[in-house]
C-alpha cells in the first residue's frame, strides 16, 4: 500500500485488516479439528486428551504471537 502512495501508518492498518481474517480462519479450523480429541471419551481417551489440549494451547500461543507481530 505504501507503493500506491499511502502513508506508512495507513499501509500497516490496511495490511493488518487484509491478513486478520485468513489468520483467524486457519487457526480456528485447526483448533476445531482438535476439539474431538479434547471432548472425546471412551477407550484410550485419557491418552488422546492431553494431545488435544497441547494442540489447542499451542495454537492459542502461536495465534497471539502472530497477531502481535502482524
Amino acid at each position: 500500500a505504501e507503493r500506491d502512495g499511502h502513508s506508512p501508518g495507513d499501509a500497516i492498518r490496511t495490511a493488518c485488516l487484509l491478513r486478520f481474517r485468513p489468520i483467524m480462519m486457519t487457526t480456528l479450523a485447526a483448533a476445531l479439528g482438535a476439539l474431538p480429541l479434547i471432548l472425546g471419551h471412551g477407550y484410550g481417551a485419557e491418552l488422546r486428551r492431553p494431545l488435544g489440549i497441547a494442540i489447542v494451547g499451542g495454537l492459542v500461543v502461536s495465534q497471539a504471537l502472530t497477531l502481535y507481530t502482524t
